[in-house]
């Protein structure tokens, strides 16, 4: 009998023993599942200076960097960066192969509906590009000049806005799949009259191209219209991500990294003002 009971009470403390382990086997890989890490897909290209390109076998630029930072402080994602034509990001992302777009993105009201953004991360610093005889400086100067840009993009939204606003005093737009430099070599030639465009990116185009044009930053104290920021864009199934994201950002913003990225990229200090951050 005191054996049976003994066999009885071995067999409960093993049981209990296997038990426990169990559960501690189950604590743990719960721990592992909460610590996955996820891979997200930026796209971006590697020729779009000072935005995202390649210096040596570095890909680097404001964009690039500004991410980079973000994944830091991001222990549950890992950002993975794939080169891409420009043309091809929002492809990439609608197909699902990527997560977020990185290339001096602006808002427009069409893309809003299909994508998510992310808190901006500078204001463009925008140019009026023109031939040197013409030499433009201000917004007015633009008034019932032609300029030509391609579908879709945030400066023919600028544009449209402000033709409603101003039917009196409309700027004539026409859309083109050209490249930037097909267009400031345009602008060059006076077979379009400017070009309204990243100051940076389309000097260094025009550099590279040898085009000569004129560059002036206009005063948009007075022309709100034409006020930009760059932004990441989403994939709308990223909601969470886009918080992440925009937390981080918020921080950079605060300890003054957007401020520091956009001096050595884009030669002053651009970073949105603090209410974008809210």
């Amino acid at each position: 009998m005191k054996i049976k009971k003994i066999v009885a009470l071995t067999t409960v403390g093993l049981l209990s023993i296997a038990f426990l382990a169990a559960c501690g086997n189950s604590s743990k890989s719960g721990s592992k599942a909460s610590d996955k890490v996820t891979t997200v897909t930026i796209a971006q290209t590697a020729d779009s200076k000072p935005y995202a390109y390649k210096d040596g076998d570095k890909l680097t630029g404001f964009d690039i960097e500004v991410l980079k930072a973000v994944d830091k402080k991001l222990p549950e994602y890992k950002f993975d960066y794939k080169t891409v034509t420009d043309e091809a990001i929002l492809t990439d992302i609608d197909a699902g192969r990527s997560q977020i777009g990185a290339n001096n993105f602006g808002k427009t009201p069409e893309r809003e509906k299909k994508y998510l953004f992310s808190s901006p991360i500078s204001e463009n610093v925008n140019a009026i590009f023109s031939s040197t005889k013409n030499n433009y400086t201000s917004i007015k100067d633009l008034i019932g000049k032609k300029t030509e840009i391609p579908a879709g993009t945030n400066y023919g939204a600028i544009f449209e806005a402000w033709n409603k606003a101003n039917p009196d005093k409309k700027i004539n737009v026409t859309y083109s799949e050209r490249s930037l430099t097909d267009r400031l070599a345009a602008v060059e030639s006076g077979q379009i009259d400017f070009l309204f465009a990243s100051k940076l990116a389309a000097e260094n185009f025009a550099k590279q191209h040898n085009i000569t044009v004129a560059s002036n930053i206009p005063d948009l104290k007075d022309y709100p219209t034409f006020k930009t920021y760059e932004y990441f864009i989403l994939d709308n199934s990223q909601e969470k991500l886009q918080k992440a994201v925009n937390k981080e950002l918020k921080a950079l913003y605060e300890d003054g990294t957007l401020a520091k990225l956009s001096k050595t990229y884009y030669g002053g200090d651009y970073a949105p003002s603090a209410d974008n951050y809210k």
